[in-house]
């Protein structure tokens, strides 16, 4: 979609989303206004209906605060050990692992709030397109397909920031005002049939042939990463597999490169909808000037994993002095914005993860030689060594290793990683002696959801 159409799209969607305004206020507990637009109208043919979905899409791009759009980089970073922040704050509790009723409005603004309206859209969407009678067969189909790709994916970081939560397939204001958590087995098992059926019904080639919009290897690359956090080992392989083999995405020989709108790497990427800046993560991290004060800085953890000669570290990692002080921080976005050209999108899925999951999946299947060959292929772009063999568990240490880096400061790979391989406690606890928890490992449900719906329940240690 070109960028011009942007804005149409975004008006479209606020159309349709009418409906679902006053109904997703307070959880849902209110009816939709008497005066309402009927949203089957936005649906009255393929282009408009192609508008409301790629509304979605720009919605979750389109502000500088949403899990979506860099908050859960930051936060999970902070979480982990991967960022600490140079000024003081609030966000501060992220960074300790003691997050209190101070934050638990940002919970919701950052990550609750945003994750179920994005839900709730596709929820109604879905009930809308299965009705709409004016659509082409194969337009509906997709449309569909996708919603159910963007549902799901809402839902997993939902599980994995707050671990149990309300699990909702429909618009009914009435049915989602009161639901209870539920358990994080049941959201696995609907995140999975939803990407199972997006991958069936989605088409290999992307939508007017950029990569803002899902398509069938998106879908079979985030079935991959749910399958590998499950444990699935030989099915997380096989979709990473189906990523590989599909012949569209190669891994980018110049590591500049893998973060632009054009990365040949990229599988999903979120296009820029406010034109002032490239991607809200970028304008969060970098400096606006030499004399700006830092933000989000590399923890020398984080810097001090780095092995030597990794071309990584030069390519993804800037510094200057602040204050007396030398400072590190995430450049894999170079561009802080003021109206500068577009050249980045925010990168949401991309291949060398798909290397990482296969090679992980298949050293846990005891597959070392293919673990080894995938794992070299990250590797070798990074400039270096290839390894030769390993045992079983070495490898697996290698991945994580690998991961740590290849990922670092990405939509929070590692605070995810730590807690599904049961390193957080050794990890974090050692290097946060003060205050970590093992109950840290999830974040509290926010209060204020709490009280608008009592069904809630908090998590342990809250």
């Amino acid at each position: 979609m070109k960028r011009t159409q942007l804005n149409i799209s975004v008006i479209i969607f606020t159309i349709f989303a009418l409906r679902l305004i006053c109904s997703c206020k307070k959880f849902l507990e209110l009816p939709p206004p008497d005066n309402q637009v009927n949203s089957t109208l936005v649906f009255a043919n393929d282009a408009t209906a192609e508008s409301a979905i790629n509304g979605i899409y720009s919605e979750m791009n389109n502000t500088a605060d949403l899990f979506s759009d860099g908050r859960t980089t930051l936060m999970a970073g902070l979480a982990a050990d991967e960022l600490y922040s140079y000024h003081p704050g609030v966000e501060d509790e992220f960074y300790t692992n003691s997050i209190s009723l101070v934050n638990h409005d940002n919970l919701t603004r950052w990550f609750w709030s945003p994750a179920y309206k994005f839900i709730y859209t596709t929820n109604l969407a879905i009930e809308e397109l299965q009705l709409a009678t004016n659509l082409s067969v194969d337009v509906r189909k997709r449309l569909i397909a996708e919603c159910k790709f963007l549902r799901a994916f809402s839902y997993f970081h939902l599980i994995n920031l707050f671990g149990d939560v309300p699990l909702t397939l429909s618009s009914k204001y009435e049915l989602n005002a009161t639901l209870p958590r539920e358990s994080a087995d049941v959201v696995y098992a609907q995140i999975n049939k939803d990407l199972r059926e997006a991958e069936a019904d989605l088409p290999e080639s992307y939508v007017n042939g950029l990569r803002s919009r899902v398509n069938k290897f998106a879908a079979a690359a985030l079935l991959a990463k749910i399958y590998l956090y499950r444990k699935d080992w030989s099915h997380a392989e096989k979709e990473a597999s189906i990523v590989i083999g599909s012949g569209i995405y190669q891994l980018e020989t110049d590591l500049d490169a893998v973060f632009l709108s054009t990365s040949v790497e990229s599988i999903w990427q979120l296009s820029t909808v406010q034109l002032s800046v490239n991607t809200w993560e970028g304008n969060q991290i970098l400096p606006a000037s030499d004399l700006a004060e830092p933000t989000y800085l590399l923890r020398p953890e984080a810097l001090n994993d780095f092995e030597a000669g990794d071309h990584r570290k030069g390519s993804w990692v800037a510094g200057r002095t602040f204050g007396g002080d030398s400072i590190y921080y995430p450049y894999k976005y170079k561009v802080f914005g003021n109206y500068a050209p577009i050249t980045e999108d925010y990168v949401v899925l991309r291949l060398a993860d798909q290397f990482l999951i296969r090679a992980e999946a298949r050293a846990e299947q005891n597959d070392l030689v293919g673990s080894l060959q995938d794992l070299n292929v990250v590797r070798t772009r990074a400039g270096l060594p290839e390894y030769s063999t390993a045992s079983q568990t070495d490898l697996l240490n290698m991945v994580y290793h690998e991961r740590r880096i290849e990922l670092l400061a990405e939509w929070g790979n590692r605070w995810y990683d730590l807690k599904r391989t049961n390193l957080a406690n050794t990890i974090l606890g050692t290097l946060k002696p003060d205050s970590w928890k093992s109950s840290a490992q999830l974040w509290p449900i926010p209060q204020n959801e709490i009280n608008q719906n009592t069904a809630l329940t908090q998590n342990p240690g809250y």
